[in-house]
C-alpha cells in the first residue's frame, strides 16, 4: 500500500457566498474548492490521486514549518492512496 500525506492550504472565503478552496504546493497545480471543509477535503483528496495517478515518482512531502498563511487559510493533511491506480 502507498499511503502519502501531503498537506494542503485551505482558504475560507465568504465574498460570494461562504466556500473553501484548497491548494499544494506539493503539487504543482493543484487546486479545488468545497461548499465545507470536508467537502474541500475530500476534492483535494481526488486531485492529488488524480494528478500523481500515472507518476511512478511522488512529489517530497513539504515541510509546512516555513509556510506564511493568511488570517483565512489553515493547513490540512489529506491522506491519499496511490496505489489504487
Amino acid at each position: 500500500m502507498k499511503d502519502l500525506i501531503y498537506p494542503v492550504i485551505v482558504s475560507e472565503f465568504n465574498d460570494d457566498g461562504h466556500y473553501f478552496v484548497a491548494t499544494s504546493p506539493n503539487i504543482s497545480g493543484m487546486v479545488t474548492q468545497g461548499d465545507s471543509l470536508a467537502d474541500v477535503q475530500l476534492h483535494a483528496r481526488d486531485a492529488i490521486e488524480t494528478m500523481l495517478e500515472d507518476e511512478s515518482e511522488y512529489p517530497e512531502v513539504a515541510d509546512t514549518r516555513d509556510w506564511n498563511l493568511k488570517d483565512n487559510e489553515q493547513i490540512v493533511y489529506i491522506t491519499v492512496d496511490l496505489d489504487q491506480k
